[in-house]
């Protein structure tokens, strides 16, 4: 399920992600809400919250997203989810980081160091090296 571009969840995020690059955040965000009432599953509310957490203006709400986001990728079995973990650590991470809560330090640096872990899972393509670098600059700026 996670890419399956006949799930109606799947549908309405990759329209929504036109949406967001065109620059309107508010359309794609309701694109994104739309996903989140139909999901159905864990993958399902997985993706939809990883997306619903990309238009939050709030940063304690988009980190909420995140962190549902991740929960919701424990429960998927079966399907080959190893994938997405670096992008949700590191979404998570920089969730934490962008609170600018003092003591979300350490846990933001737990995920990036987790997201650079997971970055095992990710092929050596433009997203792979994209997410390897968000993890990298994430690291430095912890350290």
């Amino acid at each position: 399920m996670l890419y399956d571009p006949t799930n109606p969840v799947v549908q309405h995020c990759a329209k929504g992600i036109g949406i967001e690059h065109a620059g309107d955040l508010m359309a794609a965000g309701e694109l994104y809400r739309q996903a989140w009432e139909k999901a159905s599953c864990p993958p399902e509310a997985c993706t939809a919250a990883h997306y619903l957490a990309r238009v939050q203006n709030d940063p304690a709400e988009s980190l909420r997203w995140n962190l549902f986001a991740l929960e919701q990728a424990a429960l998927v079995t079966g399907e080959d989810i190893d994938v997405i973990y670096p992008s949700l650590h590191l979404n998570v991470a920089h969730g934490y980081e962008q609170t600018g809560d003092p003591a979300h330090r350490a846990k933001a640096l737990e995920h990036y160091i987790l997201a650079e872990r997971a970055c095992d899972s990710l092929a050596a393509d433009g997203y792979g090296r994209m997410i390897r670098k968000g993890v990298e600059a994430g690291l430095a700026r912890m350290r």
